[in-house]
């Protein structure tokens, strides 16, 4: 009797200890995984992404991609490539979508924005307002002009808004730079500003909004980017995390 009162003792305390490991253990952010982005289109022109995992497969000739155009679904067949690697093809069914990011997997109807409510008048004009502010500086004043995107992303209203300002210090070769800030509208109508991407390194003229898509398929929009530099250019994928951004694609 007495051995066995033992044994369930150091069962349970075994129990607790690994109870209070798990309990005590630091919390980790899990990181965003890496989405299947491969390119994106600009006017029918397609581009690898500098930091795309690589097609399965060697994306023959004849492939058709999965493009996702501000939320909404269409094909994107691959024809060659150029001399640098470049896609080369053009979109299927007469369609010309003007801003899009290519998927390497099949096409999949829950990455459409159907079904979304879209922003009154009322959300677009109190988001400009609220994103004037937040492009306002202390050196340089309220922004002249703002253009702002609207939209629902599956979960939540989102605003991209960005300005443009003239260079005219002489100390950059940029003819102008443009500062962008993602706002989220809040339950009681008012805006508020979740991330602004902060140019690192030198020679950045600023980024402007590319489109959005729900790459991976979650229920939410992916938001990319396009960041000009003074002599190249390139694009981020940015994916919601808690109350900012992170960059999972480039």
């Amino acid at each position: 009797m007495s051995c066995s009162r033992r044994s369930h003792s150091l069962v349970l305390s075994a129990l607790l200890a690994v109870s209070a490991s798990l309990f005590l253990a630091p919390e980790v952010d899990a990181k965003p995984k890496r989405l299947p982005v491969v390119g994106v289109v600009t006017e029918g022109i397609a581009e690898k992404l500098y930091g795309a995992p690589k097609m399965k497969g060697k994306a023959p000739v004849g492939k058709v991609f999965t493009a996702i155009c501000d939320g909404s679904l269409a094909s994107w067949k691959l024809t060659d490539f150029g001399d640098d690697g470049a896609l080369v093809g053009g979109f299927v069914g007469g369609i010309k979508p003007k801003h899009c990011l290519l998927v390497d997997q099949p096409s999949n109807p829950a990455m459409a924005a159907k079904g979304r409510p879209n922003p009154t008048t009322a959300q677009v004009n109190a988001a400009k307002l609220a994103a004037t502010t937040a492009l306002t500086s202390k050196k340089d004043g309220p922004p002249v002009k703002v253009d702002v995107a609207v939209f629902h992303d599956g979960q939540e209203m989102i605003a991209v808004a960005q300005t443009s300002r003239q260079v005219a210090d002489g100390k950059s070769n940029c003819l102008e730079k443009t500062s962008l800030v993602i706002l989220v509208e809040g339950e009681d109508g008012t805006w508020k500003k979740l991330f602004s991407p902060q140019p690192k390194g030198k020679g950045v003229c600023g980024y402007t909004y590319f489109t959005r898509a729900d790459v991976d398929a979650d229920g939410r929009d992916e938001i990319a980017l396009r960041i000009d530099k003074e002599d190249e250019y390139g694009y981020r994928v940015l994916k919601r995390v808690k109350s900012s951004y992170d960059v999972v694609a480039k």
